[in-house]
């Protein structure tokens, strides 16, 4: 080959080298900065279980074992009966939950606000103590008339008290009209044969 050309071609070999190493380094550069890539996030979500508490609760009793019973403490029914001239039945039980104890004093009860509607003992002696709880029943008997001469005050209900002193007293309707003039009980009892109050 002439020297002419030698001359031409070496200096475009170069050029072409120098240009294949511009395009390396660019290629290079540009993985660099643009290769790396990041990798996307992966959001675990974790769920606590949560635990609802039941509510609980403790049953309270009105009243106490072996304790007076108190009015509150005692629900009372009252009925009519025909013996011994008629008087009323006064049944006492106790309420859900309670356990108490009722003298057996003669009942405290009486008619209307006046002292001479208080009802008076028609038994002597005090009788056992009843422990009220569950089905336990006591009775009272009450004549509202026990004197001997004619007529009275006329009342429809009868004021009921577990014992005397008690400040909450309960007011039961009577089956009938009762006329009252010196109106005597019997002490609380668990036979209802034994609330009969006879008059002397």
């Amino acid at each position: 080959m002439p020297t002419s050309t030698r001359r031409r071609v070496a200096p475009l070999v170069v050029a072409t080298a120098a240009l294949a190493l511009a395009a390396s380094a660019c290629s290079s550069e540009t993985t660099d900065e643009g290769g790396a890539q990041s990798s996307p996030s992966t959001s675990v979500e974790t769920e606590t279980p949560t635990t609802t508490a039941e509510p609980t609760s403790t049953p309270t009793e009105s009243g106490s074992a072996g304790g007076a019973c108190a009015t509150g403490d005692l629900s009372f029914t009252v009925t009519e009966e025909s013996q011994a001239g008629g008087y009323y039945l006064v049944t006492a039980s106790a309420r859900p939950g309670v356990t108490c104890t009722l003298e057996g004093a003669t009942i405290e009860a009486g008619f209307g606000s006046a002292v001479s509607g208080d009802v008076k003992p028609s038994e002597q002696a005090v009788a056992e103590p009843i422990t009220m709880t569950g089905s336990t029943k006591a009775y009272a008997g009450v004549n509202p008339h026990s004197g001997p001469q004619e007529g009275g005050v006329q009342f429809e209900e009868i004021i009921v008290s577990a014992h005397e002193g008690d400040m909450d007293p309960v007011s039961l309707k009577l089956p009938s009209t009762a006329e009252v003039d010196q109106p005597i009980g019997t002490n609380w009892h668990t036979d209802p044969a034994k609330a009969v109050p006879f008059s002397d």
